[in-house]
């Protein structure tokens, strides 16, 4: 498996095993970091190191919605508001009071929840195109 491909590229096209390999390997070492950075310096920082895993992530969900024949303002959507929502933590603008969140950011909570849904099952559980799709060669056929 061609990791720097995976996690760098924005073309072409990877179906189910591979997204799902990729994506567990860069969930063991972001959380590795992530716990270690936070242990270390507190919950903003590790929030903005957390920011160093924001690109392969996406470059992986780029790919596996093309995969689905999905365009790449869909994934570009979703990061967005996770990029927002990271903002708003990182800001400390997120809550009124000590655990009540702000109006925007619990509408924004429920946005990205529905969407994380969708996300999860179009891009994590079905199967992609099957041939050559605008995106690349059906990745299955290779």
């Amino acid at each position: 498996m061609n990791f720097t491909y995976l996690f760098t590229s924005l073309d072409g096209r990877i179906n189910r095993k591979p997204y799902w390999l990729a994506a567990l390997v860069l969930l063991a070492i972001s959380l590795v970091v992530q716990l270690t950075v936070y242990y270390t310096a507190g919950m903003q920082a590790m929030m903005v190191v957390g920011l160093i895993f924001f690109w392969p992530g996406f470059a992986l969900a780029v790919k596996r919605a093309h995969d689905r024949n999905r365009p790449a303002w869909l994934v570009i959507a979703f990061f967005v508001l996770v990029l927002i929502s990271q903002f708003m933590q990182i800001a400390d603008i997120h809550e009124i009071d000590e655990g009540q969140p702000t109006a925007a950011f619990l509408a924004l909570s429920v946005v990205m929840a529905v969407f994380a849904i969708y996300a999860f099952i179009d891009w994590g559980l079905l199967k992609g195109t099957n041939g050559p799709n605008q995106y690349g060669p059906d990745p299955l056929q290779n």
